[in-house]
């Protein structure tokens, strides 16, 4: 059975068996667990609720778009049958480490309520930052990546070099992530969502951007102009992001009595 049909599958099912799985998890905290939410005043309007909804449903759609361009980007460029072989490995690999700044957003949502949590939340997110930084970088820079790309992913050994490059120059990706989730976690927090929507839009153009000129250019491996691409537009995606934060976490850090009350950069 081809190779695509089976991984597409064991996804779906997946999916599926983990969505039936939480829907009976969740049954007893709905109905017993749930704590009860507090009394707002005024009631929550459709105008209010789309105010804050809508940005973040096209966050998702820009986002979801980045996917396809780089598929047709990469296919116009130098070794393109090589690039689109190595790129989910390089792709789903790093993505592996991204997902644990990815998780630190619903963290950071869910706890800047708490009293006296900034600080905490700031120090956390350097921590996870340089970990997984460094993590990849030990990965990348030892035997260990000929471990995963070539013995667990069945790489050739060309494909593993080109694999391999592609690792150092993702290297700061998870790193990107988990400030993204910081930044991104406060105005969520707050109820200003606009500004994440402006950050993916950024992303979008900046990526797109990247990935035309490499098309255009035709002189370097489409890969490496990929990876380079997502990085840059990420890049920009954080730097927006922390723009727009900073008022959010400034009246965070002084309502925490923070020693430093300017925005963490």
């Amino acid at each position: 059975m081809p190779g695509i049909i089976v991984a597409t599958s064991a996804v779906a099912s997946g999916v599926t068996a983990e969505a039936i799985y939480i829907a009976f998890r969740v049954r007893p905290i709905l109905h017993v667990d749930l704590k009860p939410a507090p009394v707002y005043q005024p009631a929550l309007t459709y105008r209010a609720f789309g105010a804050f909804y809508l940005p973040l449903v096209m966050t998702s759609l820009l986002t979801l778009l980045v996917q396809p361009m780089g598929s047709a980007a990469l296919g116009r460029m130098p070794y393109a049958l090589e690039s689109l072989a190595v790129w989910p490995v390089v792709s789903g690999f790093i993505f592996m480490l991204r997902s644990m700044g990815i998780a630190f957003n619903e963290v950071v949502v869910s706890l800047l309520d708490e009293p006296f949590s900034t600080k905490a939340l700031r120090q956390f997110t350097i921590i996870l930052s340089i970990g997984t930084t460094l993590v990849l970088l030990l990965i990348a820079a030892t035997p260990l990546s000929r471990l995963w790309l070539e013995d667990i992913s069945a790489l050739s050994p060309d494909l593993f070099l080109l694999a391999r490059n592609g690792l150092w120059i993702a290297l700061l990706l998870p790193a990107l992530n988990t400030l993204q989730s910081w930044y991104q976690g406060a105005l969520l927090n707050s109820g200003k969502t606009r500004g994440i929507s402006e950050a993916v839009a950024l992303y979008l153009f900046i990526t797109g951007l990247a990935l035309w000129g490499g098309v255009v250019w035709g002189k370097i491996i489409g890969l490496y102009i990929g990876l380079i691409a997502f990085s840059l537009g990420m890049l920009i995606q954080t730097f927006w992001l922390w723009v727009r934060s900073k008022e959010t976490l400034r009246a965070l850090c002084e309502r925490d009595a923070c020693e430093d009350t300017r925005s963490f950069a």
